[in-house]
């Protein structure tokens, strides 16, 4: 019998990330001390990981709660049947979400992530669908979100092997914050500069870049080859129906002390934003899933018998055994309410 508390919430330390692109957003919000001279920037803070072995730093630890010191791969699977209920866990046997922030000061690369067959046909590689909440972007600030509907495969690939810009053939958008973008896997794109944003994906680190802004760094390649195999072309990126939401205008269930927008719905998970109107408390719904609380203003606290507390910029993690409990909210505080689906959804008509 193991002698953790299952029923109790986790708060998870955050694991930073270098990246070519990164920013100064983490050493602000006081996440992670700012770099030392020579080395990256910070570009990824990772909140929620369980990604296998092979993956440097690629697994979550918990940093208070039940269980505290332990990995998240070791806690779930201490006692998989509480924390996990009617969710399943990937193929590899490992949580099924990634979520993370991102601070982008400069542009990330063009990108593309395999989808089923491509994952099934190379087993290194992983599905990787996923969305964006935009948390603040500069004035202007853009994304790329697909291929222009008229530009042929043939067309794309030879301006790739030329080495000739492929920005005209892409779909630009401008954002703001509030919005929030779903990326499934096979849509071409990228994060422009000056955006930092909430990303939630499927468990998997596999980015198969296509233009990288010309850089020329030996340590990010480009995979043309891989690439050409995994991007969508014309009507199958079905580009007009994924509408992006901002959640300011996007519908919304509110009452006296509480706003709940729906922000995302796909095969792997959906969003919510949740804001505190008033002093609160909220009774933790899980419908027998693991859920996800990623907390971007105010504080949550936690009751049981291991009470909990985030504050901004801080992440909670529920096991599917921890429906009703209670949480206690501070005015305006507003978190991103991550789910997984139930299995039993694709047999109900």
């Amino acid at each position: 019998m193991s002698t953790h508390n299952a029923s109790s919430p986790v708060l998870l330390h955050p694991i930073a990330k270098g990246r070519a692109w990164g920013g100064t957003t983490f050493a602000q919000w006081k996440k992670f001390a700012a770099p030392a001279p020579g080395e990256l920037a910070i570009g990824e803070s990772w909140e929620v990981a369980d990604l296998p072995e092979s993956i440097a730093n690629g697994c979550s630890l918990v940093a208070a709660g039940a269980g505290t010191g332990k990995t998240l791969h070791e806690l779930i699977d201490l006692d998989t049947p509480s924390w996990m209920g009617r969710a399943r866990l990937t193929a590899q046997g490992r949580f099924p979400l990634l979520v993370k922030f991102l601070d982008a000061a400069e542009h990330l690369s063009v990108q593309v992530h395999p989808d089923e067959a491509y994952a099934a046909a190379n087993t290194s590689a992983h599905l990787k669908t996923e969305s964006w909440f935009v948390l603040a972007a500069k004035p202007g600030a853009t994304i790329w979100r697909g291929v222009k509907e008229h530009v042929t495969k043939q067309e794309f690939e030879t301006r790739l092997r030329a080495g000739a810009s492929i920005l005209d053939l892409l779909v630009e958008v401008r954002v703001q914050a509030g919005d929030c973008i779903d990326l499934p896997s096979g849509l071409c794109h990228a994060l422009g500069e000056g955006i930092t944003v909430a990303e939630i994906q499927t468990p998997s680190d596999t980015t198969f870049r296509v233009f990288d802004w010309n850089r020329n760094d030996p340590s990010r390649l480009l995979h043309l080859n891989q690439a050409m195999q995994c991007i969508q072309f014309g009507k199958t990126q079905r580009l007009e129906h994924l509408p992006i939401r901002n959640a300011a205008t996007a519908p919304a269930v509110q009452t006296r002390s509480m706003r709940t927008t729906l922000l995302s719905r796909t095969d792997h998970y959906k969003i919510e934003r949740i804001e505190a109107m008033t002093a609160t408390t909220l009774e933790v719904i899980t419908h027998q899933r693991p859920v996800c609380w990623l907390v971007l203003g105010g504080g949550v606290c936690v009751d049981g018998q291991t009470p909990v507390t985030a504050n901004a910029w801080q992440t909670l993690l529920f096991p599917a055994i921890s429906e009703g409990c209670v949480a206690k909210l501070a005015v305006g505080t507003t978190f991103l309410r991550i789910t997984l689906p139930d299995p039993m959804d694709r047999f109900i008509a």
